[in-house]
């Protein structure tokens, strides 16, 4: 069942210790400009560990399109510093962050799209990989 009364507010979220960040929703526009991030990844020459960069990608788009308000993160110096697109993708290069981003913000944004079909496809576009469940006919 899609659930339809989703918020469209912007939301709080503590990512680490000491550390708020507040995020938009996950609209379309969010997922389709961070799934052509992704394509990008796929479409490029270097197929080097193409798996994980575009799983960098897509949790880095989102958080650029995501991300409102911060406490708790600051420059060099400990000053705090505003959101922006470049101070998004520092904070994305801290490996902590980046794991709490991924997991507390995108995950369930993920999880929730999967919810829509309980009979998806196969990442590789078929089902193939599923297993039978009805009883062959004698």
């Amino acid at each position: 069942m899609i659930k339809l009364s989703q918020s469209v507010e912007p939301f709080w979220l503590d990512v680490l210790p000491g550390v708020r960040i507040r995020f938009r929703p996950i609209t379309v526009a969010s997922m389709l400009v961070a799934r052509e991030a992704v394509g990008k990844v796929f479409r490029g020459e270097d197929q080097d560990d193409v798996g994980a960069r575009a799983n960098i990608a897509l949790v880095r788009e989102l958080a650029r399109r995501g991300i409102v308000e911060w406490e708790g993160i600051g420059d060099a110096d400990g000053q705090p510093i505003p959101v922006t697109r470049e101070a998004v993708d520092l904070l994305m290069e801290n490996w902590p962050a980046y794991d709490a981003i991924d997991n507390l913000y995108v995950a369930p944004a993920l999880a929730r799209d999967a919810e829509k079909n309980a009979s998806s496809n196969s990442s590789a576009g078929t089902s193939v990989v599923a297993r039978d469940t009805a009883t062959p006919a004698a």
